[in-house]
């Protein structure tokens, strides 16, 4: 695979892919060995019990990680650069013992190389900030699977197949939605690609600009988020703290607030984009203007990476947009898997509103 040197402030040596133009950091052999060393460690102190109670001890064990790995984290962790996101390759992981791709949320892999990529999400996660997850998704599940599920195929969820999976920022309707996400490829046959882009690339008139950044749009929960689908997938109790979590996303359904799609440095801004789930009628002609033009300027402008197994995908959720080609599932085992997980660079935001048992699964 070609690429092209380049340098970011702080950080070890990255270079530019040939095949989707992201900045990337391939591993060497002694790195992946190293690594692997890493995670067998993790994984064989006190087995009996689940990483997502381990995050404290998980995040000392980072600390163990090469050099260079660490170099270029938290040099993007610290700076924002390269704006975006960036893909790790290399990463120790054997596609052939990871288990069939799950078919249902039901499902939850629990071989030891499926275990082996959780560990090294988590390790890598932990140089960034705090792995975290939400209560509305999974039950606060911390490592989630994203793979085709038979009946999805036309929505607009990562279980989804046939269709364009929209551009969009995670969670862009929450308060608290990531800082980083990282996307780790398990298994890939058919090459489908993530769709991915920086706000950075996106020229947009000062005037345009200027909307954007003031509190004139609104952005709704996605369907991963409520209790219907939940219901569906992992049951919902009324009654208990995930079933209260729930009447909250359907009352910020009921009752939206207007908020900013840019915000921050205007020469970096952050931004907040899910049009799918964006009211378009605002009864407001200059933001509906405003908002239409940044995003046929993101359409014309996405980019595909494709990602190979050991290969990890770090966005920055606050300065990048993403989403997924459509593809066939075939549901036999052998489709797409991906690992995810949501970073946070201050967990003390939620501080209030943490649950689950490893007390990381927000409202």
């Amino acid at each position: 695979m070609g690429s092209t040197s380049m340098r970011t402030a702080g950080s070890e040596e990255l270079t530019v892919r040939a095949t989707d133009n992201i900045p990337g950091l391939e591993l060497t052999a002694d790195e992946r060995e190293a690594i692997r060393a890493t995670t067998d460690t993790v994984l064989a102190e006190d087995p009996g019990r689940p990483l997502e109670e381990r995050l404290e001890r998980l995040a000392l064990h980072a600390h163990g990680l090469p050099l260079r790995l660490r170099s270029v984290l938290n040099s993007f962790r610290l700076t924002g650069r390269p704006y975006g996101g960036l893909v790790i390759s290399g990463l120790p992981i054997d596609e052939s013992a990871v288990g069939p791709t799950p078919l249902s949320y039901t499902d939850t892999p629990d071989g030891a190389e499926a275990e082996r990529a959780a560990a090294l999400l988590l390790l890598t996660g932990s140089l960034l900030g705090n792995p975290f997850s939400y209560l509305t998704q999974q039950r606060g599940r911390l490592v989630l699977d994203v793979f085709p599920v038979r009946g999805h195929e036309e929505s607009q969820l990562g279980s989804s197949s046939t269709v364009n999976l929209e551009w969009h920022n995670e969670d862009a309707f929450h308060p608290l939605r990531a800082d980083w996400l990282m996307l780790f490829c398990l298994r890939n046959h058919d090459r489908v690609p993530t769709t991915f882009l920086p706000i950075q690339d996106v020229p947009l008139d000062q005037e345009t600009s200027r909307v954007l950044f003031e509190d004139r749009f609104v952005v709704l929960p996605d369907e991963s988020h409520t209790a219907a689908f939940n219901e569906a997938t992992t049951g919902v109790d009324e009654d208990d703290w995930v079933g209260r979590a729930f009447k909250q996303v359907a009352e910020m359904n009921s009752s939206p607030h207007r908020t900013a799609v840019l915000t921050g440095d205007p020469a970096a801004p952050f931004v907040r984009l899910d049009p799918a789930f964006m009211e378009r009628d605002l009864d407001d002609e200059p933001a509906e203007k405003a908002l239409d033009q940044v995003i046929r300027s993101i359409d014309d402008r996405i980019q595909d990476v494709v990602l190979a197994p050991g290969e990890l995908l770090v966005i920055d959720n606050k300065r990048a947009v993403h989403g997924r080609r459509p593809f066939e599932a075939r549901y036999d085992g052998s489709d797409r898997w991906l690992r995810r997980i949501n970073i946070t660079a201050d967990l003390r935001q939620s501080e209030d509103r943490r649950y689950g048992s490893h007390g990381r699964a927000i409202v």
